[in-house]
């Protein structure tokens, strides 16, 4: 995983309570975003780093141990580039 991430165009969302929903309807698969992994969402309008995302939310969270959000990071960034709701350029 390498590179900058960016959003698919085409790609719709919606907020619901506490989550967000994400639709591709190239290929008709929906992901539900818990609050950090929609902040990430909301992170990747302009393409981005993963040290770039792993920043922000630290900025965010303040206090919260890196090593982790990177690994959370990465793990959402992969679950997105399955469903090809996000692309690595």
């Amino acid at each position: 995983m390498a590179g900058q991430f960016t959003r698919v165009t085409g790609v719709e969302m919606a907020p619901m309570k506490d989550e967000t929903v994400l639709f591709n309807p190239n290929n008709r698969k929906f992901c539900v975003l818990n609050v950090t992994a929609a902040m990430i969402w909301g992170i990747l309008a302009q393409p981005r780093t993963v040290d770039e995302i792993v920043a922000s939310v630290c900025e965010r969270y303040q206090g919260v141990d890196a090593g982790r959000v990177e690994q959370d990071v990465r793990k959402t960034l992969d679950e997105l580039l399955t469903i090809e709701c996000v692309a690595d350029s």
